[in-house]
């Protein structure tokens, strides 16, 4: 039986008592000692009875408010942590959207980047210009300082891109080439024919270009008998 249920029922009876009480003080009974102390006896009673109940509704008050304390604490404490996993959320999201505005901004250089490049590749002389620095870098990258030289003169005053000093023996020649426009052609071929036109295009550029740099670069008794043709990627 609850707490509330039992409180009910003891005012019930408490009622039902007092009635009872009132009842024999009304009637005009004759002075008997023994009705007198039954009344007394009977008021004892009610008396503890009232303050039982009145011990009893403060309990009952103090398990109201102890049960109302632990919600309360309970919804607060749900309350902040609900907050902090909605913080910590909105630091995470903060978090992604950074990192995918820096993405963006490195897309945005990169493509900047790749125009440029495309300007420049668009230029012959640009073209191998880049073609040049790419060799040079790799060269420099490799092989120390005295035994190598860009743009070294030959006694038929053709300068390749670099030399490369050989002991004992002529220098290796190193000449940089970009057949960009039979590479692009290849890449963007959309059928068979166009594919074959491009290989074909490929090897006549990379035929001429060997052509010239054995005309221009090979000299008996100076250089090696072979060279080397560099085409970056």
């Amino acid at each position: 039986m609850s707490d509330t249920t039992l409180i009910v029922v003891l005012c019930i009876l408490g009622g039902l008592a007092a009635g009872v009480l009132i009842t024999l003080m009304t009637r005009r009974w004759p002075a008997d000692d023994g009705v007198v102390q039954s009344i007394a006896q009977l008021h004892t009673r009610l008396d503890d009875m009232g303050k039982w109940l009145s011990g009893a509704h403060g309990q009952l008050q103090q398990s109201v408010n102890t049960r109302l304390d632990d919600v309360t604490t309970r919804l607060g404490e749900s309350l902040k942590s609900s907050t902090k996993h909605t913080s910590d959320h909105l630091q995470q999201l903060h978090a992604r959207l950074a990192v995918i505005d820096s993405a963006q901004k490195n897309i945005s250089e990169l493509t900047t980047q790749v125009t440029s490049l495309q300007q420049i590749l668009s230029n012959k002389q640009a073209r191998g210009a880049f073609g040049q620095a790419q060799l040079e870098a790799l060269i420099a990258d490799v092989l120390p300082k005295g035994a190598y030289e860009f743009q070294h003169t030959l006694k038929n005053k053709n300068r390749p891109d670099c030399a490369i000093f050989m002991p004992n023996a002529g220098p290796l020649i190193i000449d940089a080439k970009f057949p960009l426009e039979a590479v692009t052609a290849l890449r963007n071929a959309a059928t068979d024919d166009e594919r074959k036109q491009a290989v074909a295009r490929i090897r006549a550029d990379i035929g001429k270009h060997i052509a010239d740099i054995a005309e221009r670069y090979l000299i008996p008794g100076e250089t090696q008998d072979i060279a080397l043709m560099f085409i970056p990627s």
